[in-house]
């Protein structure tokens, strides 16, 4: 009943025929407008499978071979982790909804005054190693794009530092290079033994279109290289803007998105037919007053809610933004964006729920706001569980026996049920305002602030030497290939990040 109820609100928000008139609108803007495709090979992979060619390196995608590539997208597919129990299967069913944060940001965000610096790769090893921790928190996106390494080679030194600290899946990045594939492919299949055999994949890339309809020629490479490699899941991944990359309505904005995700799977299906693919959204909009980009606002959400309900519609899995704020400090606005955003997210209930520790429109985090944000998370999972109204349950003699006694602190039934029915809070404050004083903190975040340096303490869950090498050695081969001639040891890196406390 729970699930039906949900599904039925959704619907509400997004009736079927909003989410049919969505649909045909992306098959003929694709049809009139078509995609522009800066990569040759690119263009010759469309042609091949029906497409036709037009004027300014553009391709008309008709609406029959979206059709074939929806048909050959796999029903199921999992998401391999660093160790048994963690992964993670995909499919299109309204089931479990996995929580990921939010990724690649640039800034580590003071959480209290909202002063924001460069991330070094000590950032990301603390956000991993709190994230890691986290119940809520199902998979892992690289939280940070470091400092302190390589331009070129910032992606695996990022996911050598992250497979230090979890055995979670660790899923994108986003992809913009070929580069990128080959060396990331290469360390994901060495950290999970995950090649595509029996549909478990190690790695998840995420490649996004540019806003509106344009596959540039370095992603559309690294798309086609992908495909050729195999073993490797997909992400369809575009981010438009309301208002300036997308149309200013929010059906004609969501109905360009999905165009734009549409054209990722056909070039991907035309390329591999049967490649994974997972469907992702991630519309915002702008301050109409000073055109910046622009979360935390319900329309994102509400665009995420038409995504799933179109990606549900194709038999596609969902990825969409969750808890997301435009706030530059963890304070009252955070909290209420976050927790009706987290809200909105789940009402469709998407198979992948992004954003956690989201700060400042997703162009920073912090650690404290992750662990607000399992906070929330676990809120709306303790309440889109179901509720047993069994005899059990529902002991009508239990009901009596307290009745007749004034009370049911004591009862049997009561010290049965009591600690699965209430909800228990982690760092949320319960109490009287002395005990809360002499707690000595001056908001929940400082509660935050003592459950990230718990996590911190425990240290890393640490790589075997074998493995350190082995993707070391990736690392390196990643540098030759790109012509450098010095980059950091990977083992000094991962030393460097062994204690990250402060």
């Amino acid at each position: 009943m729970n699930g039906s109820v949900e599904a039925l609100a959704a619907h509400e928000l997004w009736p079927q025929e909003a989410i049919e008139a969505m649909h045909i609108a992306s098959l003929q803007l694709l049809e009139r407008a078509g995609v522009r495709v800066g990569s040759p090979r690119a263009r010759g992979v469309l042609q091949a499978a029906g497409c036709r060619t037009a004027p300014d390196d553009r391709v008309l995608i008709p609406a029959e071979v979206v059709a074939e590539a929806l048909a050959a997208c796999p029903a199921a597919f999992t998401i391999a982790a660093g160790s048994g129990g963690r992964d993670l299967r995909v499919d299109a069913e309204p089931a479990q909804t996995y929580v990921h944060n939010v990724g690649d940001t640039r800034d580590a965000v003071d959480p209290r005054s909202g002063v924001a610096r460069r991330a070094e790769v000590s950032d990301l090893a603390r956000m991993t190693r709190v994230l890691h921790h986290l119940g809520n928190v199902d998979a892992i996106v690289p939280p940070h794009q470091p400092a302190g390494v390589p331009d070129v080679l910032e992606d695996l030194y990022a996911f050598l530092v992250m497979a230090s600290e979890t055995d979670k899946p660790i899923i994108g990045p986003g992809i913009s290079t070929s580069r990128q594939v080959r060396f990331l492919r290469e360390m994901a299949m060495m950290r999970t033994g995950a090649d595509g055999r029996a549909d478990r994949y190690g790695c998840l890339f995420g490649f996004s279109p540019v806003s509106p309809l344009q596959l540039g020629a370095d992603v559309g490479e690294a798309m086609l290289e992908a495909a050729g490699l195999g073993g490797v899941a997909f992400l369809a991944l575009p981010c438009p803007q309301m208002g300036t990359t997308a149309p200013g309505s929010l059906a004609a904005a969501v109905a360009s998105q999905n165009a734009e995700a549409l054209a990722v799977i056909v070039l991907l299906q035309s390329a591999r037919p049967g490649a994974p693919v997972l469907y992702g959204a991630r519309l915002s909009g702008i301050d109409p007053r000073s055109g910046r980009f622009m979360t935390g606002t319900p329309e994102m959400s509400l665009a995420a809610i038409a995504a799933v309900l179109l990606a549900r519609s194709y038999g596609l899995a969902a990825d969409c933004f969750g808890p997301t704020s435009c706030s530059r400090v963890i304070d009252a606005q955070f909290g209420w964006q976050h927790a009706i955003n987290a809200s909105l997210g789940l009402l469709a209930r998407p198979r992948f729920l992004s954003g956690l520790s989201d700060m400042q429109s997703a162009s920073g985090t912090n650690p404290e706001a992750a662990v607000l944000d399992d906070e929330i998370i676990g809120d709306l999972r303790y309440a889109r569980a179901g509720r047993s109204f069994d005899a059990e349950t529902l002991d009508v003699e239990a009901m009596v026996e307290g009745a007749l006694r004034g009370g049911y602190l004591g009862t049997t039934h009561t010290r049965r049920f009591l600690r699965t029915e209430l909800r228990r809070p982690g760092v949320a404050f319960v109490g009287e305002r002395r005990e809360w004083a002499e707690t000595g903190h001056e908001s929940v975040v400082d509660a935050a602030s003592e459950r990230v340096a718990a996590i911190m303490a425990s240290g890393p869950l640490g790589l075997s030497d074998d493995l350190v090498r082995e993707l070391g050695d990736a690392i390196g081969r990643a540098a030759a290939d790109a012509g450098l001639s010095e980059w950091p040891a990977p083992p000094a890196v991962l030393a460097g990040c062994r204690d990250v406390r402060e």
